[in-house]
């Protein structure tokens, strides 16, 4: 277990470090044209996340914002009902502007469910600025249980340093 967390740790920071940056609301500079191209967002509940983990990525870098990865599928039943009750919570939508959230399609990034060890659908994997993995929540929770462990993950965050509760309020 400590040897799978040190190398999604070390899989993180790696990814951060050679990522390059983008806006939550639109902007990745595309090396071949040097083109400006948006970044993409879904909103699930009242939840807007980007759509990709590398978007993810580099949004964290810009920001300094813990992620909250949502790890889901189309044809994942509760992942719909978790989205339609959990995600439309007053306190979980204003927590989540706390965050990078990232939505995890895991039919197109299964390698990425592999590297968190993600083995059921929906999981919620909070991760810190600097990319080491927090706590997690597997299965369909109901809203409050979402939000303690937003809570959770954002207090995680200070204590580790780097990052007063203040400036993770952003």
């Amino acid at each position: 277990m400590q040897l799978r967390r040190a190398t999604v740790t070390a899989a993180l920071l790696g990814v951060v470090f050679l990522g390059g940056c983008s806006t939550f609301e639109s902007t990745s500079q595309r090396a071949d044209t040097g083109q400006v191209v948006a970044a993409p967002t879904v909103t699930r509940g009242n939840i807007r996340f980007l759509a990709g983990y590398t978007s993810g990525l580099e949004e964290t870098q810009r920001t300094g914002k813990p992620m909250m990865l949502f790890f889901t599928a189309s044809w994942c039943t509760y992942c719909h009902q978790m989205e339609a009750e959990a995600f439309t919570l007053p306190q979980a939508v204003e927590l989540a502007t706390r965050f990078t959230c990232v939505l995890i399609d895991a039919d197109e990034e299964a390698a990425v469910c592999q590297m968190f060890d993600v083995r059921g659908f929906p999981t919620i994997q909070f991760v810190s600025p600097g990319g080491a993995p927090l706590n997690r929540i597997v299965g369909k929770q109901p809203g409050q249980q979402l939000v303690m462990e937003m809570h959770a993950a954002l207090q995680s965050v200070a204590r580790r340093g780097g990052h007063s509760m203040e400036s993770v309020r952003r």
